[in-house]
């Protein structure tokens, strides 16, 4: 089977597909909360503290939908802090009152966390939370949602029957025969242009240079996680980082690709490249 050079559970191209094209946007949070939503609106990702003490936060693909706030987030890699993270993200988004509105006009507020991780012992794999009372189970409001997909969890394309086991699936795909299978087997329109968006941005060399090089970042991140529990680990991850850095600026400097832009696509100093370009 042949990898796909950009897979859309990378998060750049998670949001270049989504954000780029509403329609599939559209289609996305309407398989995910199962409705029909009407309109969407993209909106900044970048959420501002309201004093320089708190945390800045940045959202993979925010969006007002009929009037509801969303927030859709793509995790690749198991992280100990994702759950106390996706609460967090949840309580940001939602909103502040304007004067004069009533409390029951609060808009509802949705985070959607796509994982590609098993999270939850459950073999469901879609998990659904909201406030509730303990040991009643009785729903204080559904004013804020939170919903897991885990993608190692999905029926194979084959046993799909809802719309966003479909798109769980493109989503999760790593081969351009799954993207193929897709395309023949798709039951609706907006399947098959996210396949295209998906061929379309595997062509792209240099989006192709900006995925690698956010990988290597992702890879960075994992291994400085992970130094607490093993140091040696995380310094054998870091090398093989650096090493995956290295190779990448070597395929730029082939194409004789100006050194700033080497640089900030690798995360390599000028004078690293200039020594590779000796060798």
């Amino acid at each position: 089977m042949t990898e796909l050079k950009v897979k859309p559970k990378i998060d750049i191209a998670f949001k270049k597909i989504f954000s780029e094209n509403l329609d599939l946007l559209r289609s996305l949070i309407s398989a995910a909360l199962e409705i029909k939503v009407e309109n969407v609106t993209l909106k900044p990702g970048e959420v501002t503290p309201s004093n320089a003490d708190e945390k800045f936060c940045r959202l993979d693909v925010r969006a007002e939908a009929d009037g509801k706030e969303i927030d859709i987030e793509i995790q690749r890699f198991d992280r100990d802090d994702y759950r106390a993270r996706a609460e967090y993200y949840s309580s940001l988004m939602f909103a502040r009152l304007p004067k004069g509105k009533k409390y029951n006009e609060i808009p509802q507020t949705i985070l959607i966390n796509i994982l590609d991780y098993k999270a939850f012992e459950s073999e469901d794999y879609h998990s659904m939370f909201l406030t509730m009372e303990a040991n009643r189970h009785e729903i204080l409001t559904n004013k804020k949602v939170t919903h897991f997909f885990e993608l190692r969890k999905i029926p194979s394309l084959a046993n799909a029957t809802k719309d966003i086991e479909f798109w769980l699936n493109l989503i999760k795909a790593d081969f351009e025969e799954q993207i193929e299978e897709l395309d023949e087997n798709a039951p609706f329109q907006e399947i098959k242009k996210a396949v295209g968006e998906v061929k379309r941005i595997n062509r792209d060399k240099k989006f192709i240079w900006q995925v690698e090089a956010r990988e290597v970042q992702e890879r960075e991140e994992m291994s400085a996680l992970s130094a607490a529990h093993d140091k040696g680990r995380e310094e054998g991850r870091e090398e093989g980082a650096l090493e995956r850095a290295f190779n990448i600026a070597r395929s730029m400097i082939n194409d004789k690709l100006p050194l700033e832009t080497i640089a900030k696509h690798t995360g390599l100093s000028v004078k690293e490249i200039e020594s590779l370009q000796r060798k």
